[in-house]
């Protein structure tokens, strides 16, 4: 019998007080939203973070609507009314755009499962080929945001009211989207 408390308010605050008290926690992986890099009751050693400290590709653990959730952060998005971190798992295309001040910890290493009791391996969680496309991307747009055309009047952030994106804006999100689909197929299988 499995007993999933992450729904509960509380998990979160003994998992933050824990990271306060001794820098560092374990928590194990329920679910295969972030398959291949982390899998179904694989353990992961946490480190504590602020969102804000946060850099794009890395894997944190975040309070979300109703779990812990355990994401890579894939953009940081400034706006009028602050900063939004966008998270996705590797395994979906689902993007959850949420507070800073909602992030618990940053993921530091990973227990890998041996073939018996015994013979695991933990594993530091280094930035793989999904963590560089991210990285590199946010880089770039940094670099030609200059020449970007103006965003919508202020007030109106992405997915809050804001214009729909032209032609031009709809297939760099379509490549985007391929690229991070073509990535994961080459993301290290740790078994």
């Amino acid at each position: 019998m499995k007993l999933d408390l992450s729904a509960e308010r509380i998990t979160a605050e003994l998992l933050g007080d824990s990271l306060k008290r001794a820098g560092t926690a374990v928590i194990a992986v329920n679910g295969n939203s972030m398959h291949p890099t982390l899998q179904m009751g694989w353990r992961v050693f946490l480190k504590p973070a602020r969102g804000e400290d946060l850099k794009v590709g890395e894997i944190a653990v975040f309070r979300g609507d109703h779990y812990l959730t355990v994401h890579r952060l894939v953009w940081k998005e400034r706006g009028p009314g602050g900063t939004k971190l966008v998270f996705r798992g590797d395994y979906n295309r689902l993007r959850e755009r949420i507070d800073p001040g909602a992030v618990i910890a940053r993921v530091a290493a990973i227990e890998i499962p041996g073939w018996r009791k015994g013979f695991e391996r933990v594993v530091a969680l280094e930035p793989d080929v999904l963590a560089l496309f991210y990285k590199a991307t946010y880089g770039l747009y940094f670099l030609i945001r200059p020449i970007l055309p103006a965003r919508p009047a202020a007030g109106a952030s992405a997915g809050e009211g804001a214009a729909p994106p032209g032609p031009l804006g709809r297939a760099a999100r379509s490549l985007f989207a391929g690229f991070e689909r073509l990535l994961s197929a080459f993301l290290p299988r740790r078994r």
